[in-house]
């Protein structure tokens, strides 16, 4: 063999098992997203695949064993009726902002004969609140409060207008 199709050899063998590797890494690793509906309503889940879900948190179904960091709770869609839950086991840190009737994003494992989630991360989605309120279209940052005028032009402080036509450069006076 010449030492070209050594190399070639070589290189494909070295290719074919990097892609091999990514391909079970993704494929282990990889869950599927849906809400509560749609995992009740999928077949084709088992009790060995990662699944993530989204819904809120059921008022009136957060159980706790504080000394086993057990946390037991319903979840429902976000729209949708009460009596469609899924019973949610996470043993773990409970997030500070978990509480009833909130949003939630669990991975884990879901059993649907006991329509159990066995939960091994719990994210908690940020509340609206949070979000600032997106300001009106003629807002000028600084004009309410008084400030500088001419920070909306774009100027330095204390310069209320830009060069006239017939200014020399660093010649004006403020």
């Amino acid at each position: 063999m010449k030492k070209n199709q050594k190399f070639l050899i070589a290189g494909i063998v070295i290719i074919s098992a990097i892609s091999f590797l990514v391909y079970m890494g993704v494929k282990e690793s990889g869950v599927y997203f849906m809400t509560v509906a749609e995992l009740k309503a999928q077949q084709r889940v088992t009790t060995n695949q990662g699944v993530r879900m989204s819904g809120s948190v059921l008022k009136g179904s957060i159980t706790e064993e504080p000394r086993e960091l057990i946390l037991n709770f319903r979840v429902i869609d976000e729209e949708g009726p009460e009596n469609n839950f899924v019973n949610v086991v996470y043993k773990g840190v409970k997030p500070d902002s978990f509480k009833e009737e909130v949003q939630v994003i669990l991975e884990g494992k879901y059993d649907v004969e006991k329509n159990l989630f066995k939960a091994t991360t719990l994210l908690v989605k940020c509340p609206s609140r949070y979000e600032g309120e997106t300001p009106p279209e003629d807002y000028k940052p600084g004009v309410e409060k008084g400030l500088d005028p001419g920070i909306d032009k774009g100027l330095a402080p204390g310069i209320e207008e830009g060069p006239k036509k017939g200014d020399k450069e660093g010649t004006r006076k403020i």
